[in-house]
């Protein structure tokens, strides 16, 4: 499987917009009103704020969860090319032969 770092680290920064756009979303329709609606109407519609609210905020949540995994994956990639440099640089002293 090949990773490429900066295509993951594009990607997770897709996954952090969707999260802020999320969160704003989430935050404009729990301060929608309902003053417009009628009695009869006017419970549902808060129900329906509230319940549109906490989807848009579960979005946001595994938006950035999602986010943080990618970095997780940059970091990971990143620690074992730098772990695989040194064993190459150590191995590289068994090369040449001491005398």
């Amino acid at each position: 499987m090949e990773v490429v770092p900066l295509s993951v680290g594009v990607a997770s920064q897709r996954w952090d917009d969707q999260h802020l756009d999320l969160d704003a979303a989430a935050g404009q329709v729990g301060g929608a009103g309902t003053d417009g609606f009628t009695r009869a109407v006017s419970g549902a519609a808060s129900r329906f704020l509230t319940q549109w609210q906490r989807h848009a905020e579960t979005l946001g949540t595994d938006s950035e969860a999602r986010a943080d995994g990618l970095r997780v994956v940059i970091q990971d990639y990143v620690s074992s090319d730098e772990a695989a440099g040194i064993d190459l640089f150590l191995l590289s002293t068994y090369v040449t032969e001491q005398r």
